[in-house]
């Protein structure tokens, strides 16, 4: 081996060394850290030996892991990519003469030795530290260190009191008593999803499907109880002395407070799990299809339905576009499949049809698609992508939103389409709940807006002197035939802006008024000679000459007014809590019970404030568990307990600040303008 290469050997060796450092260090602080972690969060369940025992475990498993998965930064290849990175000056070179060492048969010996002698020149200029910095992998070893010597300090402080000693005074896991009152909530989900009902004992979460009945049963000594249901009083009923009874219907995330004594309180978060749709797809065919003349072609189709609790029904549906000219019919139908239940929650269904057993005929589309319901009353309805099945008079693929080759036909046809769509929306509109109606109203309305775009588009658009030039035609005939088809068009724009603003404005027969008179337009205009705009608009010169005329005498400056912006309640209530928690930690510990009452109230506020946030539910569950446990606990393990709380709902209050909107600005103010609008638009 030459000198030159035997420094570049050298040099590529010492930078992989340097690597392998630097993942072995970073692998050894991640796994430190990850014990510590470990060791704290088996604080309360285990004794100090088992902990650290588990610890170990858990740190040479991630030190494991990471090196395998940081190993092709020490790679070769990945060494030599990162030295050519940093530094500009090899240019390739020692990519290339780590492969001819590789491989020298590759080149000629002398482009070899030259290649190899540039690459050591200027190894010795580069700077293997720079490439490979241990700091950061450093700071994660120091900041691992740090974390054992916060969990060992820990450790060493007892949880809270009245939890069991273990050998040699180490804590074991013990729940404290729950105090007299003894809550059992017996959950009954809807009798179509299948579920068993269950009981539980005093739950700090009641989690169960959407429409669930809930009873609660309360043992209270002190001879009375009440019961709150998402801020609404619930009646309960005593069956026995001391012992109430009350029901609730799960309809949403919500929560209950039972109440039964100053230090005697449940709050429960309910989660409530909604029924999801069924999923349902066509299989087969899957795709488009577009045939020739003839109609004894078969179509097999395949539907698969899926639902998380059970299905009802499973339906493959139809329309069947037919008709020629400016006149097209459309009738629905199903197609029915033959079902094979793998489950109550995997159906399948199979068809076969001949395009003559559909009714087709040249030029006519079928559009289908697949729905399936699940087994909950009312609407639980969903569909499958839509294809289409098509003899087609050119041999070519329809295009999208039931629209057809020619141009001229195209867009009577989708008008046609949307007045059918309409028709549906308005006979189901009273079953639909309201936000679904007007999100299909939109729907509508977008599609109508895009089908008068592309119409005006294709006539070249708004063209002001057009019936002038038409009636100044020397072929009279022709230009007047010209003249009412071009009027017929602008009838038709004209009629689709105002069937887009009756969509928008949710007048539902209103707007399909209008649609249906756009319809009856576009027929007449494509029926005069097929009568079509010229695509060039005439143009309109400016007069140069009124520029910079007009009264400026009533000139002045603009401010925008901007309104203020609502008060978010919930980043208020956030507030409010983090507020709470800091009085309760600061509080003489005098009146303990006075202490507890406020620690369920406070749990109580959290669910108030949002009872589908998982942290706020937690925060819940913790001043419930703090408040049972205030007489049997000392002041540094409460102060410690609120703390934690009190991080976990600040870190919530800043995620609320984060997405509010920045405050509004008046005229008044000095950042009033364009700054204002630049910083509500962050």
């Amino acid at each position: 081996m030459s000198p030159d290469a035997r420094t570049v050997t050298t040099f590529v060796a010492r930078a992989r060394s340097r690597a392998r450092r630097r993942v072995w260090l970073e692998a050894a602080g991640v796994a430190a850290i990850v014990g510590a972690v470990v060791f704290m969060a088996a604080a309360v369940a285990w004794f100090r030996p088992a902990r650290l025992a588990f610890a170990g475990v858990a740190m040479a498993t991630v030190f494991g892991g990471w090196s395998v998965w940081r190993r092709s930064a020490s790679a070769a290849d990945g060494v030599v990519r990162v030295l050519e990175h940093a530094t500009p000056a090899f240019r390739n070179l020692l990519v290339t003469a780590t492969e001819l060492d590789a491989f020298p048969d590759r080149a000629k010996p002398w482009v070899r030795e030259r290649i190899v002698a540039q690459t050591a020149r200027i190894c010795g200029d580069a700077d293997v530290r720079g490439a490979f910095p241990l700091g950061g992998a450093w700071r994660v070893v120091a900041i691992a260190l740090g974390v054992w010597l916060i969990a060992l300090a820990v450790d060493r402080v007892p949880l809270r009191a009245g939890v069991r000693q273990g050998p040699a005074g180490e804590a074991g896991s013990a729940r404290p008593t729950a105090g007299a009152l003894r809550v059992v909530v017996a959950v009954t989900p809807p009798a179509y999803t299948g579920q068993a009902a269950r009981s539980i004992l005093d739950p700090t979460e009641v989690e169960s499907i959407e429409g669930s009945e809930i009873v609660f049963t309360v043992e209270a000594p002190a001879g009375r109880a009440t019961l709150e249901h998402d801020g609404a009083a619930v009646p309960m009923v005593e069956q026995a002395p001391g012992r109430f009874i009350g029901g609730v219907r799960l309809a949403r995330t919500g929560y209950a407070i039972v109440d039964a004594g100053p230090v005697a309180r449940r709050t429960i978060p309910l989660v409530a799990v909604p029924d999801a749709l069924p999923s349902v797809t066509i299989e087969s065919p899957g795709h488009d299809l577009v045939f020739g003349r003839g109609g004894g072609q078969r179509v097999a189709f395949t539907v698969k339905a899926s639902d998380d609790l059970a299905l009802r029904s499973l339906a493959l549906r139809y329309t069947r576009v037919s008709g020629s000219g400016e006149q097209f019919e459309f009738r629905e139908g199903d197609i029915p499949l033959a079902l094979q239940k793998a489950s109550g929650r995997e159906w399948r269904g199979d068809a076969a049809r001949t395009l003559a057993e559909l009714g087709m005929s040249e030029g006519d589309m079928v559009v289908y698609h697949a729905v399936a319901s699940d087994a909950r009353p009312g609407e639980g309805t969903a569909s499958s992508d839509t294809y289409f099945i098509e003899i087609s008079k050119l041999g070519v693929a329809a295009g999208e939103g039931f629209t057809l080759p020619e141009t001229e036909t195209k867009y009577a046809l989708s008008e046609q389409m949307l007045v059918l769509r309409t028709e549906r929306l308005q006979a189901k509109r009273a079953t639909l709940p309201g936000a679904v109606a007007t999100d299909e109203a939109f729907g509508l309305a977008a599609e109508q807006r895009a089908i008068r775009a592309e119409l005006v588009f294709m006539l070249g658009g708004e063209v002001e002197d057009e019936e002038a030039e038409a009636e100044q035609s020397t072929e009279l005939q022709e230009g007047r035939m010209g003249n009412s088809g071009q009027r017929d068009l602008r009838a038709a724009t004209r009629a689709m802006s105002t069937a887009g603003r009756a969509l928008t404005a949710e007048d539902l027969a209103a707007a399909l008024a209008a649609e249906k008179a756009a319809v009856k337009a576009l027929e007449r205009a494509f029926a005069r000679d097929r009568y079509i705009l010229r695509a060039l608009p005439g143009r309109t010169e400016l007069d140069a000459t009124r520029r910079l005329t007009g009264d400026l005498a009533k000139a002045s400056d603009w401010v925008r007014i901007v309104p203020p912006r609502p008060i978010d309640r919930r980043l208020v209530g956030l507030q409010d809590l983090v507020s709470g928690l800091g009085g309760l930690t600061t509080a003489a510990s005098a009146d303990r019970t006075a202490d507890a009452r406020q620690a369920y109230v406070l749990a109580a506020e959290a669910l108030r404030i949002d009872a589908a946030s998982p942290v706020l539910r937690q925060a819940a569950a913790d001043l419930q568990r703090a408040g049972d446990e205030w007489t049997r606990t000392d002041a540094l393990a409460k102060n410690r307990t609120l703390a934690a709380i009190a991080t976990a709902v600040a870190g919530e209050a800043r995620k609320a600040m984060a997405d509010a909107s920045w405050p509004a600005f008046g005229s008044s103010s000095p950042l009033a303008g364009a700054f204002a609008d630049a910083l509500r638009q962050r």
